[in-house]
This record gives structure tokens, C-alpha cells and sequence, in this order.
């Protein structure tokens, strides 16, 4: 509560350039760099096929989160979008599915990964580094949002140039340590790289964690989608000038198996100076992704608490900084949960397989919230339309299911357990602890705070 009695709100501080921070800072990441070279390893130069086809689905569903990030701001994104399409426990189902899943086992790897190579180059303890990043940003998302983007402003600018210009300086042999060697485009043929799609997807996702921010995002409807599409576009040159670099000068079985392969595809092209430099951007990218992780999930579950759907607890900001501070110390539990484990590569792809699929599952929730929402409500004032409609949201829901089905048995088997315990979780929620209908759509104005525009004439035809 503010000293004025009424319930504390979010404040709309942040332009593009933050909210493009936002975005990059989650999907340049410590597991994507990994995962990078990885995939080029098992592929070859052909990734780039895997990870186009995937960049153009993310713009097709970045679309769907725009116009609803846009129509309506929440800080519980998916929740928010999902209410009044499919009801209460869809709503809670996916933000579970997606982001307690994905920040737990993927997300939580991120720091890990920086200490991994903290610990390769300079042999400082790699659990130590993960626990120091842990509470730097911890401490950061309490005392508030500007500092957390700005922080992203900061951390973008090392870890994306860095990428590109090692890239760029490999592909021409200008200063590196080894000769080049010749590769086949698709070395272990073409149904590998059809296969390879939930690789691709995993460079870009995690783009729409800058809706969560929308309630303060300067003018969303037209800075979310920009900071969305800018986002794929430099994920995309970025990623593959480094990961097409690294293959003409390490074994493609090498890149496959290896813990740090984005260290070692540096050390071939510039020994250790290229080696320190990834090393550095690795560092960076996984905080960067601990520190989106650690400033978007707090806000979903605000969301939903603040309706009704979690625990109230989690609906507390703090009154001076008017954070999330109960929502931010269970993302820091969540990302803590690797110190239980001693993690390789084998446990991170696994990781990334299970996170990746349960993500997309709340892609395909959101790309059918739009739909809905067009038929159901097509008077509702969006302040950014998705082109083309329907056309990007079906390719976007094809792509997805497509994905998930490719993303192995283990990935598979762990995304069914856990959609069966959240959808139980959230259909038992509702019905015993809200008494409220499980899937009956809300009228906007059962919305609470959620600022939904409608036409002054009504949605009537």
C-alpha cells in the first residue's frame, strides 16, 4: 500500500532501447551460446536453415504477444492474455507451463554456465561465481526496474558486438591463430537439420519476456513490437557469424560434445585472448538471463496473485521501490536449484529440451488467446494490430506443436508430467480455493486492475 492508502502500481520508466535490453538480454544467453555450438556441432553450417526457420516462427508469434501486450498491459502477460479467452485455470496453467518450468531447469542453468567458465579460464570455484551472480541480481530486482534494464543496457553491449566481431574476424581468417578447414553444408544429412528446430527456437525464446514490462514500457504498442523484432534480427546475425565461424576451425564432434564448446571455438580462431573474450561474453550473457529471469517471473506471478490465482502474497510490491520482492525471492529459489546437482552438458540439453517444449506449450496458449480474442472482442481498441491476421498465429501454432514434437523422448515425457501437475493444479485452485468457474471466459471488467481499452461504442457489431 502507498502512504496515500491505495494499492501500489507500477510505473511506466522505460523507452525502446530498454525494452530492447530487455528482450536480447534474456535470449543471448549462457545456454544459448552453449547450446550454439553445440547444434552446429551435431548439424554443421546447415544450423542456419534450423535457426532461420525458427527466427521467422518467433516473429510470427512475437506478433500475438505484441497486439496483446499492447490491448492489454498486464504484468501477467500469458495470465492476462488468457483470461478473458479461456478462463481462470488456463490462465494460471500457462504461466506455470511455461515459466516456473523453464526458469527452474533451464533458466537456473545460466549462472552455472558463467562459472563454468569462470572456472575453465581463471579456476575460481564455478558454484561460487553462480552464487555471487545470484545475489548481485538478486539485490538489483529489488531495489527496481530502471536498474535492472539499464543493467541490460550495459550487459547487451558486450555480449552481442562481442559475438559478432569474433564472428566476422573468423570468417575472413583476419588474426586468428589456425587455418580455416572446408565443411560440408549438411555433414550428417538433411533430417538432421529438420530436427533441429527446437535448437534454433531456443536462440530466440524467452524474446516476450519485455511483456511482462509493458505497464512500464513507454507508449507498448509501438515499442514492444519493435524491441521484439529487433531482437530476432540481431539474435539471429549474431548467433550464426559466430556459430558458422567456430566449425571451419574445430571438429564438428568436438563442438557436440563438449561442456564449453563456445570457449573452444574461440581458443582455435584466437587462442587465448579469443578464449577470455567468450568467456567474458558467456559470463555476461548468463547473468544477463538470470538477472530477465529474476525480473519477469515476479511480475507474471504478481499478476496472477493480484487477481486471485496464486497465493496474495505474491502480490506484494514493496512501497518504496514497488517491486515484487515476494515473487523476486522465488525466482532467486528457483535459480538456485542446480546447486543440488553437478551439471554437464548431457544435463543441460536435457534441461533445455524440457524447458524449450513446456515453453512452447504457452506459446500455443497465447497464439490462441489472440484468435479468440479477435472474434470474441473485435471492437477492443489495440494499439498495434499482428499483420496478416490469422495467417502468423497458425504458422506460429504449426511451428510449435512441430517443434515440440521433435524435441526428443526425454523432453517429451518431462514436459507430459509436468503439464499434468500444473493443469491439476490450476483446475483444483480455481474450483476449491476460488469457488469460481474453471474455463468460463471473464468480461474485461472483472479484470481487476488490468487496463483493458474498449471502443466507446462498445464491442456490439
Amino acid at each position: 500500500m502507498d502512504s496515500s492508502g491505495g494499492q501500489v502500481q507500477l510505473r511506466r520508466v522505460l523507452g525502446f532501447w530498454q525494452a530492447y535490453a530487455i528482450a536480447v538480454g534474456l535470449i543471448v544467453a549462457g545456454t544459448s551460446m552453449v547450446s550454439l555450438a553445440n547444434y552446429f556441432g551435431n548439424v554443421g553450417p546447415a544450423f542456419i536453415i534450423s535457426a532461420a526457420v525458427a527466427g521467422f516462427a518467433c516473429i510470427c508469434i512475437a506478433m500475438s504477444y505484441a497486439e496483446l501486450a499492447a490491448a492489454i498491459p498486464g504484468a501477467g502477460m500469458v495470465a492476462d492474455y488468457t483470461l478473458p479467452a479461456m478462463g481462470r485455470s488456463m490462465a494460471i496453467f500457462g504461466v506455470l507451463i511455461g515459466y516456473i518450468v523453464m526458469v527452474t531447469f533451464a533458466g537456473s542453468c545460466e549462472t552455472f554456465i558463467a562459472g563454468l567458465c569462470v572456472e575453465q579460464v581463471w579456476g575460481i570455484p564455478y558454484k561460487l561465481v553462480a552464487a555471487v551472480l545470484l545475489i548481485l541480481f538478486l539485490v538489483l530486482n529489488l531495489i527496481g526496474v530502471e536498474f535492472f534494464a539499464n543493467c541490460q543496457l550495459i550487459l547487451d553491449a558486450i555480449k552481442v558486438p562481442a559475438l559478432v566481431i569474433l564472428g566476422i574476424l573468423g570468417l575472413l581468417e583476419i588474426g586468428s591463430v589456425n587455418p580455416t578447414a572446408p565443411i560440408e553444408f549438411a555433414p550428417n544429412g538433411w533430417g538432421v537439420v529438420a530436427t533441429s528446430m527446437v535448437g534454433g527456437i531456443w536462440l530466440y525464446i524467452g524474446l516476450e519476456y519485455v511483456c511482462p514490462m509493458a505497464e512500464e514500457i513507454k507508449d507498448p504498442g509501438k515499442n514492444v513490437p519493435r524491441a521484439m523484432i529487433a531482437g530476432v534480427a540481431t539474435v539471429f546475425a549474431s548467433n550464426m557469424l559466430f556459430g558458422e565461424a567456430i566449425i571451419r576451425y574445430v571438429p564438428l564432434e568436438i563442438l557436440a560434445t563438449s561442456d564449453v564448446p563456445q570457449l573452444i571455438g574461440a581458443e582455435a580462431m584466437f587462442g587465448r585472448a579469443g578464449m577470455i573474450i567468450i568467456a567474458i561474453a558467456t559470463i555476461v550473457a548468463g547473468a544477463s538471463a538470470a538477472d530477465s529471469h529474476m525480473a519477469a517471473l515476479p511480475r507474471m506471478l504478481y499478476g496472477l496473485a493480484r487477481d486471485g490465482m496464486l497465493p496474495k502474497i505474491f502480490a506484494y510490491l514493496h512501497p518504496k521501490f514497488r517491486t515484487p520482492w515476494v515473487g523476486i525471492f522465488f525466482a532467486f529459489i528457483c535459480l538456485s536449484m542446480p546447486f543440488l546437482i553437478n551439471l554437464n552438458i548431457d544435463y543441460i540439453m536435457s534441461f533445455i529440451g524440457m524447458a524449450c517444449a513446456s515453453w512452447l506449450v504457452s506459446y500455443i496458449i497465447v497464439q490462441v488467446d489472440l484468435i479468440i480474442l479477435r472474434k470474441k472482442h473485435p471492437r477492443m481498441r489495440r494499439p498495434f494490430k499482428s499483420p496478416l491476421y490469422p495467417v502468423p498465429q497458425v504458422i506460429g501454432i504449426v511451428l510449435c506443436l512441430y517443434i515440440i514434437a521433435t524435441s526428443g523422448t526425454e523432453a517429451l515425457i518431462g514436459m507430459a508430467v509436468c503439464v499434468i501437475i500444473f493443469l491439476a493444479y490450476s483446475i483444483l485452485w480455481v474450483k476449491f480455493k476460488m469457488k469460481k468457474p474453471c474455463f468460463t471466459p471473464l468480461k474485461f471488467e472483472e479484470m481487476g486492475e488490468i487496463n483493458i481499452i474498449v471502443d466507446k461504442e462498445g464491442e456490439s457489431a
